[in-house]
């Protein structure tokens, strides 16, 4: 049997609720034969009789009360299969907004981010760079749609899907202890003067927690103006630093990779605006950026599969 034809089945739940063919022709906008017509061959194509036609008003059989129930379900998917696909279209040329640090659009996201520009031309993506708690303000003003930061985030009114967990690693100048340590541990971290991106930053307020817990101060610090600098400056054995896991699976000459010992684990998630209307444009990227291949990794600490749902950061 060939597949039910739209038209027709419009026309038979027409005839129905009206209760004409004539009003039927009249509502569609069609002659009275031609409604006719595809109410019969809508009967032909099933093989069945949809209507009863010796009363007054046509009526709809057994059979024509179980079409009508499906034949309303049908157009109803057809209905909204062509308006999202119509919402698509007039928004392909929509820009999304998406920030993200630096370090993140390096190691994790670049590859994402290369595939949505290539599959989707008319999609008009721009990237910030900057920190995570000012990613965050920029989703809490309008300025960004999408945000890929670390958390946690001291901050409300966010939606925040967190997709990875990620085990910091300790990064020192190589040949910078002697005997060279399997583990850097918060003793011997703070032996040595700490590079940092800036003081208050994601990077430094989980060393600081990671000290204090541990008993230790570093020695002091080196504060770079990112994560790259900071680990050039550890290359030149100016001090020591930690770095993300997807960070750290990319080794650098002069510069060895320590696990730490206790451990910093650390999220990252992705955050919008709570209670933004759904947008099938902006929903494509998320979905994109949910689902961003991790680099290959030399040491464990990089966890994939860790998705969960979205936590709502909101007021009491």
């Amino acid at each position: 049997m060939r597949a039910l034809n739209p038209d027709q089945l419009r026309t038979f739940i027409e005839v129905v609720e009206l209760g004409s063919f004539t009003a039927a022709a009249k509502r569609l906008n069609l002659s009275q034969p031609a409604v006719s017509l595809q109410v019969r061959e809508l009967e032909a194509r099933c093989g069945v009789q949809l209507l009863d036609r010796a009363s007054k008003k046509p009526l709809p059989t057994e059979a024509g009360v179980q079409m009508l129930r499906h034949a309303n379900r049908i157009l109803s998917e057809n209905d909204e299969a062509l308006t999202a696909m119509q919402l698509l279209r007039n928004q392909s040329g929509q820009q999304v907004r998406i920030g993200m640090t630096m370090t993140t659009l390096t190691y994790l996201a670049r590859d994402v981010v290369r595939r949505l520009k290539r599959d989707y031309p008319q999609l008009q993506l721009s990237v910030a760079l900057s920190s995570s708690d000012r990613l965050a303000d920029d989703i809490r003003s309008h300025v960004l749609d999408l945000a890929l930061v670390s958390l946690p985030l001291a901050d409300v009114n966010l939606a925040v899907h967190p997709f990875l967990e990620d085990l910091v690693s300790a990064i020192v100048p190589e040949d910078y202890f002697t005997p060279t340590p399997k583990v850097a541990t918060p003793a011997l971290m703070a032996s040595a003067p700490f590079v940092t991106q800036n003081v208050g930053d994601v990077q430094t307020t989980l060393a600081d927690k990671w000290f204090k817990s541990n008993g230790q101060t570093p020695l002091g610090y080196v504060e770079m103006h990112s994560l790259e600098a900071c680990r050039a400056a550890v290359a030149a054995g100016l001090g020591i630093s930690i770095v993300p896991g997807i960070m750290a699976a990319h080794p650098m000459p002069g510069v060895m990779v320590l696990p730490l010992d206790p451990p910093i684990k650390r999220q990252i998630a992705l955050i919008e605006l709570h209670g933004r209307p759904s947008n099938p444009v902006i929903d494509l990227v998320r979905a994109a950026l949910l689902h961003c291949e991790i680099a290959p990794h030399p040491l464990p600490c990089v966890h994939k599969g860790r998705r969960a749902g979205a936590i709502d950061i909101r007021p009491a």
